[in-house]
């Protein structure tokens, strides 16, 4: 395969001609590979993954119940502190409990007071005590918007709940874990 090499370079003709077309096909390549690295450049940081710092944060919050057996519909509101966000609020209406198995899954969202946001996606289980209930799993950032948009990274989460009336309570939750750098969203 050498010799064959040999012989069809030396077989071409040395002129500007060719000399052009090989110039040109350079060129060609080159151009090629720079508009690929712009576009990996340009791509979104959401694609490229940022560095994870830490993120945590507690909440005090209430929450209203709906039992539909053998599931308990769980709206939660609380208030807390996190880092890279501060003083930020917590919210879901998604929050579903499995009575039977103790598994739980809910897509909650933390607001910032500039209004921007982390939103995590959990998995636990629930555990019943005297009056209330403990629970522990993770959560995984699903997104953001403002210095969070496209965020990702995820953790573990605990706390519990006790119940103040038949479909009502308080209660309080923690998470911590990682989070990819605020502001590399944008």
């Amino acid at each position: 395969m050498t010799s064959l090499r040999s012989e069809t370079i030396t077989s071409l003709p040395e002129n500007s001609e060719n000399r052009s077309l090989l110039r040109r096909g350079i060129f060609l390549t080159l151009l090629m590979l720079a508009c690929l690295g712009a576009t990996f450049l340009s791509a979104p940081i959401a694609v490229v993954a940022g560095d994870q710092v830490p993120f945590r944060g507690s909440f005090s919050t209430t929450h209203q119940d709906l039992f539909q057996f053998p599931f308990v519909y769980v709206t939660v509101e609380g208030q807390g502190n996190v880092s890279h966000m501060g003083l930020t609020s917590a919210f879901t209406d998604d929050q579903v409990v499995d009575l039977i198995t103790g598994s739980a899954t809910a897509t909650y969202t933390l607001t910032a007071a500039n209004r921007d946001t982390v939103v995590l996606g959990m998995r636990f289980q629930v555990t019943q005590v005297p009056g209330g209930v403990t629970f522990a799993g993770d959560y995984t950032v699903t997104g953001g918007t403002g210095r969070f948009y496209g965020a990702t990274g995820g953790g573990v989460l605990a706390g519990s709940a006790i119940f103040t009336g038949p479909n009502n309570g308080v209660g309080s939750f923690s998470v911590a874990g990682t989070i990819s750098s605020p502001g590399q969203g944008h």
